[in-house]
């Protein structure tokens, strides 16, 4: 733990201190003390910033950094730092502190500078003669001031030392590291605008506010002030920085500063966002500039239609498409998602880590936010979690079937821009948005986009639709900025608001279109409660590592080249989401109640399956809810105790209060659907060891090798490819040793005594293999209905979209023939990714493809077999 201590080998006297007065005393009047923490009480200094300071070396030497001088800030930290017990600064570099002095100080101090006036013609210098240092020295912190007239005089036309190479020489003489920790005081969270107003000239800017504006943000808007560290500058390793000691000190003075100021206007940048421009002058700058109109021109030319129609349809693509991102609205939305997160949920847990990862990141380039997308709450809350934590709400790509009257204003309103779901044929269209896209990028303003393209109906991610991934990437690599951060998020819902529609559209039955009437339905929600919702951020992935990693020449990319670069990225990104998913007691329950393949089970079955899974998950480490890690047993029992509520298991009056190993539970077939929602949040960290868990059952040996499973394993991976969007990166032999590792900690599988390399399943690890294996069996029943469809001699005529109604068709004749079990396996979903991969096979080609056709058949049913031997 931290502890701030006073390192003084000398006394400091109180006749040294009376030269100068940029000195607060440690110790001030009881009335004085109370006032400045009255004045200061709203401006919030949080633990996360706290934990900056708290992580420095306590033997270092402290300097606080501020952009302009202002006694507001020194009298501030002197107060609220004391007050938290951390290093609190009680000199001020080019600050003269009269108004907090006692009264018999302040004669001291006026008593002592009139008498060195008259022996030295002079007023006495604390940098000059060595006071400042000796001081800190002693263990006392300063603040400074990184832009001052005075200090810029002084070292400019005075020739005099300057504040900071002060400092520098400082670290030179001392073994104790100095740390200059700049900070971030804010008042209104309104980005900059372009200009300024007649009430920023009499008030002051929010960056740089007058005494009244900022009185003002204390007491009217005390949520919107607080203050910010940025990164802490050790002077001892800024100096051993590669060709820093061949510089003179002035210059190296120079060099800091400025790289102080930048890194402040960064760090505030990263809280209220680029300079806000009107709409009207985006729009303006889009299409006035240079590369759109000689496009426009050549399009005109190409498809002989006059400019001036090119130029109103540009205009009007414009309108359709943009933003107009306002602080109003976005005020108006914090205000409302407070009460109706209040309502529908029991709290949103957030990723501090994460956050604070993020934060760091945007200070380098734009943020390109790439959620999972589950509900249309997904969007909501993102904005909301960035708003909280003191971080511009980003602008948001949505679907052009959310811009309907009023939704498409509010939305608009709150930062989201609209796209069409298709850009085949439209030239003009894809370019007009291609340079909306360049200028948000430009401005620096963060993106959020979803990979997926759509919401999940099935509860698992979506493989990558990298359409605007390609699109920024490209912006990027044109030059609208140096760099982007992409971040991967994760959402997780205890219960999805749409669950109901999702199980309509899953079975077969058409989306309902977004409009008005939709709205007004959706105040049913209102009604319930949803439990938790979970969101989760993984580590920023910079455009530019990965360009270093594959070593390509970025802006020498061909078509073919670019395209492959987007899609490896779409993966990883993909990848990076499921590694920081969060597994909920409901899809645990979810998966042991739907792979018992039991109608009716006991209490303590489900337990024991429940039991394997988490063991499953704990020797993978997957991150879990904190209820799965507090007490399981009351979790488990709570989410038993939802479902039956919520009418997708059946059980008798035992139900109430604590359950009995014994309590019955009926689960009936047409609630499996639902259920199976719950259990895709989870499963994929169950599909690869489900998938070496078959391959285990298919050598049939209660003995095998590790070598005996990689054909099986790679075949499933290749059939399920589709599915899961497996990681690119890992071998197949890595992922099958891991989870035989997992095997091993289950004591589903021992290692042989003697052989190398060698396992043996344990007396009751076939029952365990046989509940890992049954996670394939709603995708092998899936895509054997597929196969079956395709037998139709009609199949070779049909598209996509037909070809998956005649699968839901096929489906149903063969569920009610008990040719498959499980209702669940009747997706739309998931029969259109079985007819996009078996085409791509060749299953339609007039040579091969009978024998495709029947090698795939023959493989799932034997699979199918295994499973359940």
């Amino acid at each position: 733990m931290f502890k701030f201590r006073r390192k003084s080998k000398t006394p400091v006297t109180d006749a040294l201190q009376a030269h100068y007065s940029n000195y607060i005393p440690e110790r001030g009047g009881a009335i004085s003390d109370l006032l400045r923490r009255f004045i200061f009480r709203n401006i919030v200094l949080s633990e996360t910033e706290k934990e900056k300071i708290t992580q420095l070396d306590d033997d270092g030497i402290f300097v606080y950094a501020s952009k302009y001088r202002s006694h507001f800030s020194f009298l501030y930290f002197h107060t609220r730092l004391k007050q938290m017990g951390l290093p609190f600064p009680t000199i001020g570099f080019e600050c003269t502190i009269y108004a907090w002095q006692p009264l018999g100080h302040l004669l001291h101090i006026m008593g002592s500078q009139i008498r060195y006036f008259f022996r030295h013609f002079a007023v006495p210098d604390p940098v000059e003669s060595g006071h400042i240092k000796k001081q800190l020295l002693n263990g006392k912190t300063a603040i400074l001031p990184l832009i001052s007239r005075d200090a810029f005089y002084r070292s400019f036309v005075k020739s005099k030392t300057d504040p900071i190479a002060c400092l520098l020489e400082l670290q030179a003489e001392t073994d104790r590291p100095v740390y200059i920790i700049p900070e971030v005081m804010v008042f209104s969270m309104k980005p900059k605008k372009s200009g300024l107003s007649f009430f920023d000239i009499i008030f002051g800017t929010r960056e740089r506010p007058g005494k009244i504006r900022r009185l003002a943000g204390i007491f009217k808007r005390s949520k919107e002030s607080f203050i910010e560290f940025s990164e802490p500058v050790s002077l001892k390793m800024w100096l051993d920085a590669p060709g820093m000691e061949t510089k003179p000190l002035a210059e190296q003075a120079i060099l800091l500063r400025r790289e102080l100021i930048e890194q402040l206007n960064r760090h505030r940048q990263s809280i209220t966002g680029p300079v806000l421009k009107s709409r009207q002058e985006i729009r303006e700058s889009i299409l006035t500039g240079s590369a759109l109109k000689s496009f426009m021109i050549d399009h005109a030319e190409e498809t002989d239609t006059p400019l001036q129609d090119v130029h109103k349809k540009a205009d009007t693509y414009v309108e359709e498409i943009a933003a107009n991102y306002s602080v109003r609205w976005i005020r108006i939305f914090e205000m409302f998602l407070d009460r109706l997160f209040k309502s529908l949920f029991e709290g949103i847990v957030t990723d501090k880590k994460g956050i604070a990862q993020i934060k760091i990141r945007s200070k380098q380039s734009p943020l390109v936010l790439v959620p999972c997308h589950k509900s249309h709450l997904d969007y909501l809350i993102l904005s909301y979690v960035f708003k909280k934590n003191n971080m511009p709400c980003p602008h948001i790509a949505a679907g052009r079937n959310l811009s309907f009257w009023p939704l498409g204003i509010v939305l608009r309103g709150g930062g989201a821009f609209f796209m069409r779901r298709t850009f085949k044929g439209a030239k003009l269209y894809s370019r007009v948005f291609f340079e909306y896209m360049y200028k948000l990028l430009t401005e620096g303003f963060n993106v959020e986009l979803f990979i997926e393209g759509t919401r999940s109906r099935t509860g698992k991610l979506l493989s990558p639709k990298v359409g605007l991934l390609s699109m920024l990437v490209d912006a990027c690599r044109h030059g609208a900025c140096e760099d982007l951060q992409f971040v991967p998020v994760y959402f997780g819902y205890d219960r999805v608001l749409e669950e109901d529609a999702y199980l309509h559209e899953v079975e077969g039955g058409s989306k309902e279109s977004e409009n008005l009437s939709q709205l007004f339905k959706a105040r049913r929600f209102l009604k319930r409660r949803y439990g938790k919702v979970y969101v989760n951020f993984h580590e920023p992935i910079a455009l530019s590592d990965v360009i270093k990693e594959k070593g390509v020449d970025f802006k020498a990319m061909d078509k073919d080249q670019h395209n492959e670069f987007c899609n490896d990225l779409g993966y990883r990104i993909i990848n990076s989401i499921n590694d920081v998913s969060i597994v909920t007691p409901y899809g645990v329950v979810a998966s042991a109640v739907l792979n018992s393949m039991k109608k009716r089970f006991t209490f303590e079955q489900a337990r024991e399956d429940i039991s394997l899974y988490t063991a499953h998950l704990d020797a993978q480490k997957v991150w879990l809810t904190d209820s799965l890690g507090e007490n399981r047993e009351r979790s488990f029992q709570s989410v038993l105790d939802s479902y039956v509520r919520r009418k997708f298991l059946e059980c008798g009056s035992d139900c109430k209060g604590q359950l009995d190993p014994s309590t019955v539970f009926n689960l009936p077939e047409d609630q499996r659907p639902i259920l199976d929602y719950y259990k895709n949040n989870c499963i994929i960290h169950f599909i690869s060891a489900a998938m070496t868990a078959m391959a285990i059952k298919e050598v049939n040996r209660f003995q095998f090798q590790a070598g005996e499973l990689l054909e099986s394993y790679t075949f499933l991976s290749d059939l399920f490819d589709p599915e899961f969007a497996f990681s690119r990166s890992v071998t197949t032999e890595y992922q099958v040793r891991k989870d035989l590792k997992a095997f091993i900690d289950t004591h589903t599988i021992v290692p042989h005594g003697s052989s190398p390399d060698t396992y043996e399943i344990t007396p009751d690890g076939l029952r365990k293999l046989t509940l890992f294996s049954r996670f394939l069996k709603t995708y092998l029943e899936s895509y054997l209905v597929a196969l079956t469809a395709f037998e139709s001699k009609k199949a070779a005529k049909l598209d996509t979209k037909a070809m998956v109604k005649k699968c839901q068709s096929r489906g149903k004749k063969m569920f009610k023939g008990n040719e498959i079990e499980l209702p669940e396996a009747l997706s739309d979903i998931t029969f259109k990714n079985a007819v996009r991969l078996f085409t791509d096979k060749g299953i339609l080609d007039e040579e091969s493809g009978e024998a495709t056709h029947s090698f795939y058949k023959n493989s799932i049913q034997h699979y199918l077999e295994v499973m359940e031997k």
